[in-house]
């Protein structure tokens, strides 16, 4: 076999090169190995040499015990590729190369490097950052600030930043970045090194510390680097993990008591490497290389060829647990600044205070809000760790904490405790199964209304929120809103706000006389049949301009008997029961469009009540959390008018992208809106962390985002002229009687996700490339009257601008309460 027969292999056709790759690898596949060696999966693998060739060997997983694929694919091939399997390169060129399989049985390490003594050490910290919010708060500063003590701290962040956030930290650090990537701070730390600082650049230094924002800072770092700095190596890190919890119940991960680090190095290094998953590293939110490994060929292409990854574990697996197997298999010598290995994740778990107690420095965001170990007490982490280290910034942390932690989560954390008996008492809602039982029992309650968030946004949707506006004063109803991620305070009369994943929170749902969704109720709560005992209104998201997957694929048509000359036609199947009770609907083609949706709802289900957040659009008076939202957008018009670019969801459109806006374009646009008093404002989803309109715009627009501005009525309401790439947006815009534009420049691409035909049935110009846009956007703002074809299509989608679709709604839900509809 040669590299011929590797090449000749990839010229052939998928199910042919599978075929040949399986045979090339079978003498060096062993089963019964790879099977009892696989975590825990979906399904079982009843073809292991198939599994292995088509999934594996992506995942890592090993194929024989003496064939470690990510250390053959790191040493020997482009980590960045996933052209080529690595046990058929093996078979076909490596072997007869000699090439290693695994590192060496028998652990060695040079003595490790010592930093100068005659001069101060030369450090760069390449720092790793992620804020879906675009914040560098003050926790975040605390941390970049001690860094920059000690080294040049050079930023990436792999979320938006607006530049005034990119300038607080260029105060402190050498320079700082914010480009989205998606492959988490090693996409940080590969960036940095190879395209943004330089290897050049980083070449002038002694000693490169890769650190990310995954922890709190809570007190100095001087201990930390006067202790490391006294240590030979060639890379160190704050302390090390033995484990993972595919793997935690394995005999070597049961130890409870710290094993000192000579140990570790010394004795069982050499053990670790007959684990058939390995799962032994330092951590790597805080490692350090000195000049033996920066100059490590293997760990520069390791470094540059971080790509995104599938999902988290192969992020683990290749650059978290696999740097470390691949610097100790390649002798570099390690230590780290906690001097044992701990059980387990000790960050994670209780031992983080002992270690804190000790002397180490920092506290994990991820230990306070997912606790996903069960740690009792956690509430009263701000006491624990005054008393532990005085001075340490806890209200700091705290409101960084509030900020960034997803609420529902953080409350389950912080709700665990420690019983009487000692046993740690975990809150555990109801399954499906014990809560249709107990909601079966349970008293009706007419009175009691929920309002459930869209779990994508953690917001109440704007027609929910219309609706609990309506009646939130209402002495005769409880209001009870189920929360997720996003920390809501709804204001008003007999309101209770909990989170949906708890045990207080099914149980509020129990005997409820009303849900509100967003979509089909199991989508949203994980619960079935609940419109055979509530009344559950699907509040739906507006207007639609964007097919949903049930609608795309229609479900098959029940299978129907041939009938006979004696009897009627038989059903097989029973039609399926409805999953909500109502679908609220503006008009006859949209109540077409929601029964779609929501398929199988029955026509009668479809009301024809209107859109309730229209309401918000066109009242004089809206709530006062819209009238306040506009307020703040209008402080910054300034007294200009606003033309917004509002745009959508890229994922649900297929492949589409954003439009590239050339500096030039940019400039026109700007220019344009300058000469009308006009200024631009982006509202790019929630959600969305590339934010790549406001990064073309930079401070040439406003920043209207969700982030800023949660209600979308409220910017709209202080919109001039809306341009949108074919969101529905554009549809409920319509009521306000003012201009709407669609640039449509990727409309070829995404035409079967639309549900509407744009050049047809959109109220105003469909622009497919930038001077059309233009040209469409020079007579809008001076429009006095909407053109005929915008009032056709609102009179075709919208039955009433009234102000009164949330009270007809309303008043629909009562009359099923009573069980009086129509």
């Amino acid at each position: 076999m040669s590299a011929d027969d590797l090449t000749a292999l990839e010229q052939l056709p998928d199910h042919a090169r599978l075929e040949a790759e399986m045979a090339a690898v079978a003498p060096y596949f062993d089963p019964e190995y790879y099977v009892a060696s696989l975590p825990d999966l979906p399904a079982p693998v009843t073809e292991p040499l198939e599994h292995f060739c088509t999934t594996g060997w992506r995942l890592l997983f090993a194929p024989n015990p003496d064939f470690d694929v990510w250390w053959y694919w790191a040493n020997h091939l482009e980590p960045a590729e996933e052209t080529v399997n690595p046990l058929v390169h093996y078979a076909l060129v490596g072997r007869e190369l000699g090439l290693s399989t695994k590192p060496p049985t028998t652990v060695a390490s040079d003595p490790g490097a010592e930093l100068p003594r005659d001069r101060p050490v030369r450090r760069a910290c390449l720092f790793a950052g992620f804020d879906a919010d675009g914040i560098v708060d003050e926790a975040t500063m605390i941390l970049v600030r001690e860094l920059a003590r000690f080294s040049d701290v050079y930023c990436l962040f792999d979320s938006y930043l607006p530049e005034r956030e990119l300038a607080k930290l260029r105060e402190v650090a050498r320079d700082a970045w914010s480009v989205r990537h998606g492959a988490y701070d090693f996409g940080s730390y590969s960036m940095l090194a190879r395209d943004l600082v330089g290897w050049d650049t980083l070449a002038d230094y002694d000693e490169v510390l890769f650190v990310n924002d995954s922890s709190y800072l809570v007190r100095p770092l001087d201990e930390v680097f006067a202790q490391m700095e006294a240590e030979r190596c060639d890379w160190w890190g704050m302390q090390a993990t033995k484990g993972l919890s595919a793997t935690k119940h394995r005999p070597s991960n049961q130890f409870t008591e710290p094993i000192p680090l000579d140990t570790l190095r010394d004795e069982m290094l050499a053990q670790f490497e007959g684990d058939a998953i390995y799962d032994f590293h330092v951590a790597s939110y805080f490692l350090a290389f000195r000049r033996p490994v920066l100059d490590d060929p293997v760990f520069r292409r390791l470094v540059d060829g971080v790509v995104a990854q599938r999902g988290k574990r192969q992020i683990i697996q290749k650059y978290e647990i696999g740097l470390t197997r691949i610097l100790i298999g390649r002798g570099h010598r390690f230590t780290t600044f906690v001097p044992a290995l701990y059980p387990f994740h000790p960050v994670y778990s209780p031992w983080a205070f002992h270690l804190i107690e000790q002397g180490f420095p920092f506290l994990k965001r991820f230990l306070l809000y997912q606790n996903h170990y069960d740690v009792p007490g956690l509430a009263r982490w701000k006491e624990t760790v005054l008393e532990l280290t005085p001075g340490a910034p806890v209200d700091v942390i705290e409101e960084n904490l509030l900020r960034t932690s997803p609420a529902d989560r953080l409350a389950r954390s912080f709700a665990i405790e420690r019983g009487d008996d000692g046993e740690v008492v975990v809150p555990t809602p109801m399954t499906p199964r014990e809560f249709k039982k107990a909601d079966i029992a349970a008293p009706r309650r007419p009175d009691r209304w929920v309002f459930v968030v869209d779990p994508a946004t953690g917001m109440l949707p704007d027609n929910s929120r219309a609706i609990f506006d309506l009646v939130r004063d209402d002495p005769g109803i409880t209001k009870i809103v189920l929360s997720r991620s996003v920390r809501l305070e709804p204001a008003g009369r007999n309101v209770v706000c909990l989170p949906e994943r708890s045990p207080a929170g099914r149980e509020a749902m129990l005997g409820a006389g009303v849900i509100f969704v967003k979509e089909q109720p199991f989508r949203t709560l994980g619960l079935g049949s609940l419109a055979e005992r509530h009344v559950v209104v699907a509040v739906r998201e507006g207007l639609s301009m964007v097919a949903t997957s049930r609608m795309m694929t229609p479900s098959p048509r029940p299978d129907i008997s041939r009938p006979d000359d004696t009897g009627p036609l038989q059903m097989l199947h029973e039609i399926p029961r409805p999953k909500v009770t109502g679908v609220l609907a503006a008009s006859a083609i949209d109540r077409g469009v929601a029964l779609a949706a929501h398929w199988p709802a029955r026509f009668a289900d479809a009301w024809l009540t209107g859109i309730p957040s229209h309401d918000h659009l066109v009242a004089e008076l809206p709530s006062p959390e819209v009238a306040a939202q506009e307020q703040g957008v209008r402080d910054l018009l300034g007294g200009r008018r606003l033309v917004l670019l509002a745009t959508s969801h890229r994922s649900s459109l297929g492949s589409a992208k954003p439009y590239p806006y050339s500096r030039r374009e940019i400039d026109a646009l700007v220019a344009w809106a300058r000469a009308n008093d006009a200024v631009w404002g982006v509202r790019d989803p929630r959600g969305d962390l590339e934010r790549a309109y406001l990064r073309r715009f930079g401070e040439a627009a406003l920043d209207l985002s969700a982030i800023r501005f949660p209600s979308t009525q409220a910017v709209l309401r202080a919109t001039d002229v809306l341009v949108t790439d074919h969101d529905g947006i554009g549809l409920d815009f319509m009521v306000t009687g003012r201009p709407v534009v669609s640039f449509a420049h990727d409309l070829d691409e995404v035409a079967d996700s639309l549900l509407f035909d744009l050049e047809h049935l959109f109220p105003g110009p469909v622009c497919r490339d930038f001077d059309s846009l233009v040209e469409a956007l020079a007579p809008t703002l001076d429009a006095t009257e909407p053109s005929r074809r915008y009032l056709r299509t609102r009179d075709l989608l919208i039955d009433r601008i009234d102000g009164q679709n949330t009270a007809r709604a309303v008043e629909r839900v009562r009359l099923e309460l009573e069980g009086g509809a129509a």
